[in-house]
């Protein structure tokens, strides 16, 4: 299930009411090269960090994230919280596919929306997801 937050509000509250544990991702495998040097194909991409430990004022910073010109930063990093995942860090897609099809009842994911806000990603629904599911988002 899929849900986007334009205010992140409740969902924040969710994390510091249950303290889960919050990994911070790569949404790709591979960093990809920025700014002018990128355009020109002097740099090349750099592998994904590993999967890192995160807190809920990373997941705050990355939802108030709101102009566009910092899709960059809300684009690039995504969190994987209560993860049942093993082995190799997972991209967004590996992770949203996890979480919906075999993942733990307190297992989610949240990315930053370039617009400001948050989308969450579980397999079932949660205290802090309300109204209608939405289907036009995907990684």
């Amino acid at each position: 299930m899929r849900f986007r937050h334009v205010d992140p509000s409740p969902v924040l509250e969710h994390l510091r009411a249950t303290s889960p544990a919050i990994l911070i991702l790569d949404w790709e495998r591979e960093r990809k090269a920025g700014g002018i040097a990128g355009l020109l194909n002097i740099q090349r991409p750099q592998p994904a960090g590993p999967a890192r430990p995160a807190a809920v004022a990373d997941v705050e910073f990355i939802a108030h994230r709101g102009p566009p010109s910092h899709a960059g930063v809300v684009l690039r990093f995504y969190f994987h919280l209560n993860s049942t995942a093993v082995g190799r860090p997972l991209t967004l897609v590996e992770a949203v596919e996890h979480i919906e099809s075999v993942g733990a009842p307190e297992e989610y994911a949240l990315a930053g929306h370039p617009d400001g806000g948050l989308i969450s990603v579980s397999r079932s629904r949660l205290t802090f997801q309300s109204g209608d599911p939405i289907t036009w988002w995907g990684p």
